[in-house]
């Protein structure tokens, strides 16, 4: 599947979504989308999804979701996220892996 070598960047040591929390906090925007596919996967129940959407900002919705759901989900709610977020904002997910990247090799 598509999904799978984009993961693997999403799982080392630390997962992605821990790793880039506040990035993520910051700079998705269009949370509704995510939102949708993480209650049609099982990964958030009605009543995460319903709090969550009317929190107004998109920072305070995804500060929500990382922090509740997604952290009581575990790493398989978010390596769906992640693979949510790769067809949702890829550049995004382009730009922090190109970070890690840096990151590791100015080691």
């Amino acid at each position: 599947s598509l999904g799978t070598p984009a993961l693997h960047h999403c799982c080392m040591n630390e997962h992605f979504v821990d790793k880039h929390q506040s990035e993520l906090i910051k700079r998705v925007s269009n949370v509704e989308p995510i939102l949708d596919e993480l209650l049609r996967q099982n990964v958030i129940q009605q009543e995460s999804y319903d709090e969550i959407k009317t929190l107004s900002t998109a920072e305070e919705k995804m500060r929500e979701l990382i922090s509740g759901p997604l952290k009581s989900s575990g790493v398989q709610g978010k390596d769906i996220f992640c693979e949510i977020l790769i067809k949702n904002d890829p550049l995004l997910i382009q730009d922090l892996k190109t970070m890690d990247a840096e990151v590791s090799k100015s080691w």
